[in-house]
């Protein structure tokens, strides 16, 4: 048998609503998401055949198992443990006795999580910065193959077309043949071809039989690294223009000498991060959902504050994180002492049961 979302569902031992449902930030454009945690079969764990998680096609519900849910919570993964908080609040949808027992014995908040509730801040941030610039800079030029061909002439890279009209020819009066000693390199000879170097799609470098008596004109440098860059770079414009969603692009008119836009949901994600860890830190506790700052969250998602002044205000918080953790009763490592023996107990247990 292989578990999927189809058969998960008798596996599952905690399923709580997550995303913004669970956070108190949803909008009526809100999607349902759930994650929970499922307990693989002991004949699954030791074949090694168990997933460590079952998804749908949307990522809509996600299913961590146990053993690797443990082992998120010990390094302080942010997901993990406030997947944990939601255990017994208004977020539960199910949660096995047994699960509550097994977890209740362990303190997995510690200083660590300054560190991953600031990576995954910085994460966020890294995702604003990408689309920032998407938005605010043309979007990148199409890579044409005859950009980046180049002819070696006096010890300097001429560009081919230069080259050719400085012989008088066209694209269709030299073909290329590739020097064995260099993939980038291409010997060039005069002789007529229909569609000229780059081929008929002008997407490859087109390589005909070269005749015996065809005279060699040069050698040719094909930038093949270069211009395969700029064809990723534009695929990726491509599919972030098809993808994005216009709601969450915010036009900001503070920006320096013109208007761009930021994400306001990942943007939205960073404070609240960095607000949990404040939490985690000055009272040992986290508060999935979000009440004390809900308003100022909303305004942030509804972009009704210039990106400038948010960066200032990130720049600040995170400034002041450090030293709450620091100063806080928070065990440097969770306290989870004898979590794996006990895991492997409670596997054979709820097997012979």
């Amino acid at each position: 048998m292989q578990l999927d979302i189809n058969n998960i569902k008798p596996f599952i031992c905690l399923d709580c609503i997550a995303g913004s449902k669970a956070y108190g930030l949803d909008t009526p454009a809100s999607d349902d998401d759930f994650k929970g945690v499922f307990l693989a079969p002991l004949p699954m764990i030791l074949t090694g055949q168990a997933p460590t998680l079952v998804q749908d096609e949307k990522h809509d519900r996600q299913y961590t198992e146990l053993g690797a849910f443990c082992r998120e919570l010990e390094l302080n993964n942010s997901g993990a443990l406030e997947l944990l908080a939601c255990m017994g609040r208004e977020q539960e949808l199910f949660c096995a006795p047994w699960f509550r027992d097994f977890m209740g014995r362990y303190n997995f908040l510690s200083r660590r999580c300054y560190y991953t509730y600031m990576a995954n801040a910085q994460r966020q941030l890294k995702r604003i910065a990408a689309t920032h610039a998407k938005a605010t800079e043309a979007p990148p030029a199409p890579a044409e193959m005859l950009d980046y061909a180049f002819v070696v002439q006096e010890g300097k890279l001429v560009p081919l077309l230069q080259w050719l009209q400085s012989q008088g020819l066209g694209l269709c009066d030299v073909v290329a043949q590739k020097l064995a000693d260099d993939e980038n390199l291409y010997a060039l000879y005069r002789q007529a071809s229909r569609y000229g170097i780059f081929g008929r799609d002008a997407t490859a470098i087109a390589t005909p039989n070269v005749a015996a008596d065809a005279q060699l004109l040069g050698v040719m440098l094909f930038r093949a690294s270069a211009y395969s860059q700029q064809n990723r770079r534009c695929a990726q414009y491509r599919e972030w223009a098809q993808k994005r969603n216009p709601a969450r692009l915010v036009t900001d008119a503070a920006l320096e000498d013109k208007q761009g836009c930021y994400d306001t949901k990942h943007m939205g994600h960073v404070f609240r991060l960095l607000h949990t860890a404040r939490e985690i830190a000055t009272e040992g506790v986290i508060h999935v959902r979000r009440t004390a700052d809900n308003a100022f969250l909303r305004e942030v998602r509804a972009g009704c504050i210039p990106l400038t002044e948010l960066m200032q205000m990130v720049q600040a918080e995170m400034a002041e994180l450090k030293p709450l953790f620091e100063q806080s009763d928070l065990p440097e490592i969770p306290q989870i002492d004898g979590i794996w023996e006990d895991l492997a107990q409670l596997r054979i247990k709820l097997h012979d049961e």
